[in-house]
């Protein structure tokens, strides 16, 4: 009966003793994982974004940038940061605002002389509904673009942060487009210091606008 107990307790040290070498290696592996997992998101946050012409040239590689793709209605849907034109990071979503696109390229100017009427009409322009309305002449060269605003409603805001005052300074800011399936991103810049408001975008980076088509 001795022998045995002597056994049991011996069986028992060497239980522990296992449980205790998983539980090691079980920590050190999940210190390693999560070690990695937090550097590599480290590396991302701390990795420099390219220039604006590299970020523009890399968005235009994975897409369409013709200019008569642009003609509808589209959804914004969100906006997004892009470090380099291939990945996306930072999805702020947007409530309720469309763009309306009737022709492409718009007049360069805001108005047009009408022979018939005599008279100076608006032209043709695209068309930015949110909770006011802004019309919007544009003007392409390759995947580059830029806005010129024409006028615009003065509803009034109801709250701030609002998204208008973002997509707004999107456009005030648009240096490229690309057309990637039936979504339509445009890349912004400028500087958030400049910006006179509250973003919705809180702490994020954002740097593109991003549509889809109706």
């Amino acid at each position: 009966m001795k022998n045995f107990n002597i056994m049991k307790n011996k069986d028992k040290i060497v239980l522990k003793d296992l449980f205790a070498g998983v539980q090691k290696v079980v920590v050190v592996t999940l210190c390693i994982v999560f070690s990695w997992s937090c550097q590599n998101r480290n590396d991302a946050d701390l990795t420099e974004p390219l220039s604006d012409d590299l970020i523009s040239f890399n968005l235009s590689e994975n897409g369409k940038i013709a200019p008569e793709l642009l003609i509808g209605e589209w959804d914004a849907i969100k906006f997004a940061y892009t470090a380099d034109g291939h990945k996306i990071y930072d999805v702020v979503k947007i409530k309720s605002a469309y763009l309306v696109i009737p022709v492409v390229p718009t007049s360069s100017v805001c108005e047009v002389y009408d022979p018939e009427s005599r008279m100076h009409i608006a032209s043709e322009q695209w068309r930015l509904r949110c909770i006011n309305g802004s019309m919007w002449i544009c003007s392409l060269s390759g995947n580059s673009i830029k806005f010129t605003l024409c006028g615009t409603t003065k509803i009034g805001l109801p709250h701030y942060p609002h998204e208008e005052l973002d997509i707004v300074w999107a456009f005030d800011n648009a240096y490229s487009f690309v057309i990637k399936g039936n979504e339509l991103m445009i890349l912004f810049t400028g500087d958030e210091e400049d910006k006179g408001f509250t973003s919705i975008a809180g702490n994020k980076r954002i740097n593109l606008i991003i549509f889809k088509k109706r």
